[in-house]
């Protein structure tokens, strides 16, 4: 992905960026979640993350090839999203900000890509909401 063609990712307000670039095993065990922060919860917005990519980009490759069938969609968004996700957080530089990784995480692995697009996009998804996640993922599947 060439820097100069990836699409800017959505910015995110500070309570975000800090839930997004703290790695989770910084924060305390047990860490009450904060009531008046839609973003407390590291794992959380990983999670809900998880589950709403792969939900966008399925709407993005039906909308690409609308006669594919069910089976076909699924293998190609199994085939693809994991490439999406390493080249992304690759051309954002994502893994330069993360702030209390501990030392036995790879910071260069495909695991630590994947957490960071995921929760980068749940946290997208909380400010957001799903339209501008998937835009953002149909622009990132055009690079």
């Amino acid at each position: 992905m060439a820097a100069n063609l990836v699409p800017p990712a959505p910015n995110l307000p500070g309570d975000a960026r800090l839930e997004v670039f703290v790695h989770p095993d910084a924060w305390p065990q047990g860490r009450p979640l904060e009531e008046s922060n839609r973003f407390s919860d590291t794992r959380r917005l990983e999670y809900l993350g998880n589950k709403m990519v792969e939900t966008a980009y399925m709407d993005v490759l039906n909308a690409r090839w609308p006669k594919a069938t069910p089976q076909q969609l699924v293998t190609l968004v199994s085939s693809r999203i994991r490439g999406l996700m390493e080249r992304t957080a690759d051309a954002y530089k994502w893994k330069d900000q993360v702030r209390g990784c501990p030392q036995q995480v790879d910071r260069n692995s495909p695991a630590e890509a994947h957490r960071l697009f995921r929760t980068y996009a749940g946290a997208v998804y909380v400010e957001y909401g799903y339209e501008t996640l998937r835009n953002w993922i149909a622009a990132l599947d055009r690079v």
